[in-house]
């Protein structure tokens, strides 16, 4: 099995995978000051039932390595820069041997070359490797999160391989080469600086919608940043696929995919009308994570 680790600012998402396919996932939340001991209490009752099914020769190593037979390794992903050294620590204490952490000098399987050096979210391009892994080239991700970015690849240039398989000169391989994305507020954020910058507009909550145009106040500020989103995203996701855009130097993708993913995703799918394909995947991250252990281990 490998461990696949995320930390966010909330929560500590942890996922296991065998065989490619995601056995097991698990959260916990988000602290800045956990210790060593904490982390691995938390972990250990996570991981429970896994230790609960290992062998019984697993009784005879040390507290630090007992889950080590179950684990080949693990990928750590983290924007809590204050934990990350304890919680490689501590998977390290699991697995028996020392996590890889992502970052840029992790093989991706995605070709970044076109775009400005350092400039991209981590979790925008694991996110990408996971989808470009399921869907393959070309295809848009949506991460509906705080903020809604949106991230975009295309096929390989054939000058820059060696192969129709994706193999650069170098020998490594690539699934398609990252166009460039977007970065917009999120649902909630849009609700929240609403109210924050319109003395009489309310505090809201991001829900369900039912209806394109609201009847009271809180269904139009409701519609405007929920089913408004989903218009956006479909209207982007038809001119990348026929090409009736405007501005911008990139091919037509009239094979695209969109894959959604991020926690208020729910509320926004109903809304996304296009002629692309359209998948959601609760999971992209930790799959994202899982690719590309697979590809540098």
């Amino acid at each position: 099995m490998v461990l696949t680790v995320d930390i966010g600012n909330s929560n500590i998402v942890i996922g296991a995978w065998d065989n490619d396919a995601l056995q097991f996932t698990g959260r916990i939340q988000t602290r800045r000051d956990y210790t060593e001991d904490e982390l691995m209490t938390s972990f250990e009752e996570l991981l429970g039932d896994i230790q609960s099914n290992m062998t019984s020769d697993t009784d005879e190593k040390s507290d630090d390595h007992k889950f080590a037979c179950a684990f080949e390794g693990a990928i750590l992903s983290s924007v809590v820069p204050e934990i990350t050294d304890v919680t490689l620590n501590t998977l390290e204490k699991i697995t028996g041997k020392r996590p890889l952490l992502m970052g840029p000098f992790l093989h991706t399987g995605v070709d970044i070359s076109d775009y400005a050096p350092g400039a991209i979210g981590t979790d925008r391009i694991v996110d990408l490797s996971a989808a470009l892994a399921m869907y393959g080239a070309p295809v848009m991700v949506c991460d509906l999160g705080t903020c809604t970015t949106i991230t975009v690849a295309g096929g390989l240039d054939s000058e820059d391989m060696n192969s129709d398989d994706g193999y650069d000169k170098s020998g490594k391989r690539y699934m398609g080469k990252l166009i460039g994305g977007m970065i917009c507020p999120g649902v909630q954020l849009s609700l929240d600086a609403e109210a924050q910058r319109a003395s009489q507009l309310p505090q809201l909550t991001a829900g369900k919608v039912d209806s394109l145009l609201g009847k009271d106040t809180a269904s139009n500020m409701m519609s405007g940043a929920v089913a408004a989103t989903g218009l956006m995203l479909s209207e982007l996701a038809d001119r990348l696929k026929d090409g009736t855009y405007t501005g911008m130097e990139i091919r037509t993708l009239p094979d695209l995919k969109v894959v959604i993913t991020g926690g208020l995703a729910q509320y926004v799918i109903p809304w996304i009308k296009c002629s692309a394909e359209v998948h959601y995947e609760q999971d992209l991250l930790l799959r994202g994570l899982y690719e590309i252990y697979r590809c540098n281990s």
